[in-house]
């Protein structure tokens, strides 16, 4: 019984009315094995898994499974054609009455199917080869915006999903010390068979007949050569390695218009009517670990990643903009990383661990170049009770950033520091403890703190900190109780700004009482409970299982605007109070009575509520305007009202032979 959103209920699950079987068999020899296992049976969410083979000579598996993805359902749109790649609708302009518009569900299907083969019969040596295929078929919402630049916008558009994964393993070795040596091969193939959706524009201008376009993820391939190896070393130490090459390939056909502000269908000139892309990329890893005296452990690495983009750089002529011409930027990145870490057993029972990674990132990136990271911890652990563990630990990242100074200052990108890559000072706090002063009893803490400073930010996250805190217990009474229970919290503030600014003005100067200038201080805080037992009625007989779980979390933006204010409008009202509130509560009770041996009986009762509230939802509409103005809005009512309760009732038998 489901009251409210039933799409966020089963989000990733299938339940309904009737019944569903798990089954699971196991057979072994001296020589031969074979399990199998299946679950959800007939359900969307079934899964079959069939292992087995030859002890010591060869292992095979195949295995099918199936999930679902649902968004939203009993959505509506005013377009006819939903789940193909061309979307329309009858007469010279959207029908706004909601009410005749057609329904249909948000939702991905997933299934997965493949097996494997391993060949052990040749040891040292041995050979490994698998495949897999996964296909997805559904609905997703996306969003568009009607004219360039800006303009109407359609919140969503159908988007059709029917996506085919195809990949393939091979992978070959020697195993047997003091070296190890593996070679392997991955191929990947993507299809889609909607590489893009042709849409009416309600906005269009009269008589232009020429649908829009939205660009969908294209069909690709991929391949991996890879190299492993290991060999043992005096001292009790080990050197590794791990080296790879991979290659992506796609192509996409180019849309050569689009419509301009009035509507009207505007051409573009492309220097190639295809874009080919094509990205290489290469890592490599070296690790040593050594255990040279009892007292003292260590590693030290070296990591390298690098990308290398030879895809296609088209040029594009608009001459009604300004600069007529534009060309895509290809993006490159290369990460080095070199660290090391150490592991002392000091007097007292103390444990002391450290390490260091020095990181050098450098982008093809129009405002940040190059990152350079210096990253360190310290963790100290006592192990002088055999019943208590305590740990405390700190860790710090710097982060400086190389700003590309040659961009125009009348561009915010000169003034942005986005938050990926600007520099940084992080340090982090860590306190545990592990405890079981009884063998019935355990317990243990945590707590971290966070706090981020962006350095030299003017525009954008200026900084961030947080609080955690997880505790669960369990405690056993007799042959009769056992109670357990856990309580999280967690609490975030960050402080963002914005500044807008003109040819003329620097945004750090003092802000006009026209310019829409803001601050944000965004607070965020979630705590989670629950508590359980699991009551031995008549030992080994009758159980009885009780439980409770509750989320909720809290967030609020303390907004202020540096302008003057609108009749009615105060720096109090304006603050945005409901920002991702949720509260999640579920209570069950389960009875579990074992009849015979090997024969159990379930009867059970569960409850969930989902309570969402977020200012992005509050008074939603299905249309705004009518076409074609520029305050148009067409809404599906993609994740529009998420909340829920249900009550769920279950009989289950399990019979073991």
């Amino acid at each position: 019984d489901i009251n409210g959103d039933e799409a966020k209920f089963k989000e990733y699950n299938d339940l309904h009315n009737g019944a569903y079987g798990r089954l699971h068999l196991n057979y072994d020899t001296e020589k031969y094995f074979m399990d199998f296992k299946a679950d959800d049976i007939a359900y969307d969410t079934q899964n079959y898994r069939l292992d087995g083979g030859m002890w010591d000579k060869f292992r095979a598996n195949i295995y099918y499974n199936e999930i679902p993805h649902n968004f939203t359902f009993g959505s509506r749109s005013f377009y006819q054609g939903i789940g193909g790649n061309y979307l329309t609708y009858p007469g010279a302009a959207p029908n706004l009455n909601v009410s005749t518009w057609d329904e249909f569900d948000y939702s991905i299907e997933r299934k997965n199917y493949g097996g494997g083969l391993k060949l052990e019969m040749l040891k040292p040596f041995y050979f490994n080869v698998s495949g897999s295929r996964e296909e997805r078929d559904g609905l997703y919402p996306i969003g568009v915006s009607l004219l360039s630049p800006g303009g109407p916008a359609l919140e969503q558009l159908p988007m059709p999903i029917d996506y085919t994964t195809t990949n393939i393993k091979l992978e070959g070795g020697y195993a047997k010390k003091p070296f190890f040596f593996s070679l392997s091969y991955f191929y990947s193939q993507f299809q889609n068979d909607n590489n893009m959706l042709f849409f009416r524009n309600p906005s269009a201008a009269p008589g232009v007949t020429t649908p829009d376009i939205f660009t969908l993820p294209p069909d690709n391939h991929y391949f991996k050569l890879a190299f492993k190896g290991a060999m043992k070393l005096p001292m009790n130490s080990k050197f590794s390695t791990n080296l790879g090459f991979s290659r992506a390939k796609s192509e996409a056909d180019l849309i050569n218009y689009y419509m301009n502000n009035a509507g009207a269908v505007t051409p573009l000139t492309l220097s190639d009517p295809k874009f080919r892309g094509k990205i290489d990329t290469q890592n490599y890893n070296f690790v040593l670990n050594s255990n040279p005296i009892s007292f003292l452990e260590g590693k030290a690495f070296y990591k390298h990643y690098k990308t290398s983009n030879k895809s296609d750089e088209i040029v594009t002529t608009d001459l009604t903009a300004t600069p007529p011409t534009v060309v895509n930027e290809l993006f490159d990145y290369k990460k080095d990383t070199v660290g090391a870490e150490l592991g002392f057993r000091l007097p007292a029972k103390l444990h002391f661990n450290a390490f260091y990674h020095y990181i050098i990132t450098k982008r093809d990136r129009e405002d940040f170049s190059e990152n350079r990271d210096n990253l360190y911890s310290v963790e100290l652990r006592w192990n002088g009770l055999d019943f208590m563990v305590p740990k405390v630990g700190y860790e710090r990242l710097h982060r400086r950033a190389k700003f590309e100074r040659s961009i125009d200052p009348n561009d915010i990108e000169f003034w942005v520091r986005r938050f990926d890559a600007a520099a940084k000072i992080k340090d982090t706090y860590k306190a545990s403890l592990d405890i079981s002063p009884l063998e019935n009893l355990n317990f243990s803490f945590v707590y971290k703190h966070k706090k981020a400073d962006y350095e030299n930010t003017i525009l954008g996250l200026i900084d961030e900190k947080s609080d955690l805190i997880n505790i669960d217990g369990d405690f056993t009474i007799g042959k009769f109780v056992k109670l357990f229970g856990y309580f999280g919290y967690e609490r975030i503030n960050s402080n963002q700004v914005q500044r807008q600014f003109t040819a003329a003005a620097d945004p750090r100067t003092a802000p006009t009482a026209t310019n829409f200038n803001w601050d944000a201080k965004q607070k965020e805080k979630e705590y989670d409970y629950g508590t359980g037992a699991e009551i031995y009625v008549i030992p080994k007989k009758l159980t009885l299982v009780l439980q409770h779980d509750y989320v909720r979390s809290n967030g609020f933006v303390d907004y202020t605007v540096l302008r003057v204010l609108n009749p009615g409008e105060t720096q109090d009202n304006i603050d945005i109070p409901n920002w991702d509130d949720y509260r999640l509560q579920s209570y069950m009770i389960k009875v579990v009575y074992n009849v015979v041996k090997g024969l159990s009986l379930t009867v059970g009762y569960a409850y969930e509520r989902f309570k969402y509230n977020d200012a992005q939802y509050e008074g939603y509409l299905y249309t705004i305007g009518p076409f074609p103005t520029g305050s148009s809005a067409a809404l599906t009512g993609a994740y529009s009202k998420p909340s829920y309760s249900t009550n769920l009732v279950f009989l289950g038998a399990t019979y073991k032979f």
